[in-house]
């Protein structure tokens, strides 16, 4: 891509360089390389130090450290010789927030060089993350670095994308169900492997009388991790938890305080979100439409503007269709296995858990056989990345095992 004191210059079919290569050498390597790591190293030192921080931008940096980089390849020391695949060609939602940074890391974790097509619409963190990664590759020492990524803006049908599918030995796809269909229409390599990552929700199931016990002081940590599952992201990513399921034998007076001391410290939290006036209008009319169409008879409760909640008493049938926004949320009051049975679509991704033990969850989605649960982790870790996700293992598919005789 030609440059001009320092300007980007758009290429033919409105293709924009935004970090790297035009186009990524297409050599795999082993998964974890010393050069990855050190690199991935470099740019959470660097995002770290960035003036403009934001709370996105400084969670995907301290992600991203040399120390949580090599936890994940410990796990993978199991004696088995693995290589990438080639160049990864990766298209992430525009609605999540350094989604591509992820993406693009798992992708490099694996072997590969990395291809990222992001929107020319993308958000401000978006932007910062790419002259970050830019301004680092353009460094003699990480010159290697350089030719195994490119990130570039386009059009989703541009004639780019369908170079980039066409080439690829693999492909990374995150938004919704359309999109996805829209990009396996497409001409793609014969022997390309594909993770596609659709539409999900995720839930949160709280002990109401383990609540109760916490001092103020845990009730605030807590919701705070509970802020940054939801709030950070707007409520767009997957992992986000749209239904909150209060665990509780019987209704009682310390239950319900319990329940209002939990929302009033969410709500706490939440003052410092950023609530424009499209996100209140879109909230407001989501609220509206969920009160004339659910056939569960609901309770809608309002802590201050920045956070509802609608109480069902019953799992509605079309929990698929739920979805929560900008500080909008289901609750229920019952049994949390009894719930769960009824939200266990083949949608549901996430459960995070307080106050249950996580075996007891887990035994009881394998002892029942459920639908979904792709992740069971503590509330407040629901946006943890982590190498397998949503059921699917990044550096086991984007490489390849080499096999050979015991």
């Amino acid at each position: 891509m030609p440059r001009s004191g320092g300007a980007v210059i758009p290429m033919k079919d409105e293709v924009v360089i935004l970090a790297g290569v035009r186009q990524p050498e297409t050599e795999p390597w082993e998964p974890f390389a010393v050069p990855v790591l050190d690199f991935l190293g470099q740019l959470s030192r660097e995002i770290r130090r960035e003036r403009r921080q934001n709370e996105q931008l400084a969670a995907f940096g301290f992600w991203c450290r040399r120390s949580h980089m090599e936890e994940f390849r410990i796990r993978y020391e199991d004696g088995r010789f693995r290589l990438g695949r080639g160049v990864v060609f990766h298209i992430p939602a525009a609605n999540v927030p350094v989604l591509f940074g992820y993406s693009l890391v798992m992708g490099l974790l694996a072997g590969n060089s990395c291809s990222v097509r992001i929107s020319s619409k993308s958000r401000e963190q978006d932007q910062i993350l790419c002259r970050i990664l830019d301004r680092i590759l353009t460094r003699p020492e990480y010159k290697g670095m350089r030719r195994r990524i490119s990130v570039f803006s386009s059009r989703r049908d541009s004639l780019a994308v369908r170079e980039a599918l066409s080439a690829c030995a693999g492909c990374v796809v995150w938004g919704g169900d359309r999109t996805i269909s829209e990009i396996r229409s497409m001409l793609i390599r014969p022997d390309a492997v594909q993770l596609n990552f659709p539409d999900r929700y995720s839930i949160s199931i709280l002990d109401t009388l383990q609540l109760g016990y916490m001092t103020e002081e845990e009730l605030k940590n807590l919701a705070h991790r509970f802020y940054n599952d939801t709030y950070l992201l707007d409520q767009n990513a997957c992992s986000s938890p749209v239904f909150v399921i209060w665990n509780q034998k019987e209704e009682s007076k310390e239950a319900q305080n319990a329940r209002e001391r939990w929302w009033n410290a969410v709500a706490e939290e939440a003052r410092s979100y950023d609530l424009t006036a499209h996100k209140a209008m879109a909230k407001y009319e989501l609220l509206c439409k969920y009160a004339m169409t659910m056939d569960e008879e609901t309770k809608i409760s309002r802590y201050w503007n920045r956070l509802y909640t609608i109480e069902v008493q019953g799992i509605p049938s079309d929990t698929d269709q739920l979805r929560g926004a900008f500080g909008m949320f289901f609750e229920y009051r019952g049994d949390w296995r009894k719930a769960l049975t009824r939200l266990a679509s083949g949608r549901l991704q996430t459960i995070a858990y307080h106050g249950i033990e996580e075996q007891e969850i887990v035994d009881f989605v394998l002892k029942n056989h459920l639908f979904g649960v792709h992740r069971i982790v503590p509330a407040g870790r629901a946006a943890d990345m982590d190498p397998v996700w949503d059921g699917q293992d990044f550096i086991a598919v984007l490489s390849r095992q080499i096999g050979r005789e015991a």
